[in-house]
């Protein structure tokens, strides 16, 4: 498999090349980059080429897959140009700012018959499986799910704080927000609360934000998140005799052996998982239904997280 990535050299260093490493059957990665491009050096054991314009890699890579992360404004405009050469492609979440968008892009992924996937990896992570487990173990399913990921301010720089690049808590958080009632409802809610809490900058860009969401059969979600409080990153998973909670749930370095607390008739039991990769495991997922023509589930999973963040911005802008 050859692999195309389109991002910060940062990232690639620091979040791309380690997991890209576990992958055996990866041969060939290209990098494009228009920061540091040159400083950039692969791993002996791959081949591959290293771009300083994104055009250029896009017409001269003989990649399967293109890996988008780039600033969030600018993953529709590079995501179609690389579905319209022929590439599979993967955006970090949120994949698009715009719900038509996203629409449009998964309409020209199956007309070509391609993959579309979006980078929310924690679902990827083992642990989830581990808590979905003790439910069914216990025969009882998740009615309530209380989520946190909060930290403290960022670099003034930083482009999560340019409304013009896609920033914005609700962007940037959004997606971990939305994606927990698909893992564990299975379906999209029937009603959105949403409020900004906080804004900043010049942009007066949102900083934090809760929200409530209702799910059939009485389910809910409630979520605090944003990037102005010290730092939490939690979602607790209630059911009828059953509580599990998961910290660093959203962020598990590749290096943490995380646990997760089920409590069971007020008696806790704590499992704790060996080291694993987030973003390697869903790149083999990703892989995995490339080669075997069966990726339908990345291009779903998609378009849904897609237009329920974009029904939490609404109500959270408009009310």
């Amino acid at each position: 498999m050859h692999i195309l990535f389109i991002g910060h050299s940062r990232i690639v260093q620091k979040r791309v090349l380690p997991a890209l490493s576990e992958i055996s059957f990866i041969t060939d990665i290209d990098i494009a980059s228009h920061t540091s491009a040159s400083k950039i050096s692969l791993p002996n054991r791959f081949k591959g080429e290293i771009f300083n314009d994104y055009n250029t890699a896009l017409s001269k890579s003989k990649a399967d897959l293109v890996y988008i992360s780039i600033v969030n404004s600018a993953h529709a405009e590079w995501a179609e140009k690389a579905l319209k050469k022929g590439f599979h492609v993967i955006v970090d979440k949120p994949s698009f700012t715009c719900i038509d968008d996203a629409k449009r892009l998964v309409d020209l992924s199956q007309k070509h018959n391609l993959c579309l996937a979006e980078a929310t990896v924690f679902a990827y992570h083992p642990q989830i499986q581990v808590a979905k487990n003790a439910f069914l173990n216990a025969n009882s399913i998740p009615i309530r799910l209380t989520a946190t990921f909060s930290f403290p301010p960022l670099n003034p720089n930083d482009f999560r704080y340019k409304r013009e690049l896609g920033g914005g808590a609700l962007w940037d958080l959004g997606p971990y927000a939305v994606a927990n009632g698909r893992l564990f409802f299975n379906e999209e809610p029937k009603e959105i609360f949403c409020r900004v809490c906080s804004k900043s900058g010049d942009d007066n860009i949102d900083t934090s934000f809760s929200m409530l969401a209702t799910y059939s059969d009485g389910r809910s979600m409630v979520g605090h998140f944003g990037f102005n409080t010290e730092y939490r990153n939690n979602l607790n998973i209630l059911a009828p005799s059953v509580s599990i909670d998961i910290d660093r749930i959203f962020t598990t370095s590749p290096e943490m052996e995380n646990e997760v607390h089920i409590r069971q008739h007020n008696e806790k039991t704590t499992v704790r998982l060996p080291k694993a990769d987030s973003f390697s495991l869903f790149l083999q997922k990703v892989i995995e239904g490339i080669q075997t023509g069966d990726y339908r589930k990345f291009v779903e999973d998609l378009l849904s997280d897609a237009s329920v963040l974009h029904r939490l911005r609404l109500v959270a802008f408009e009310g």
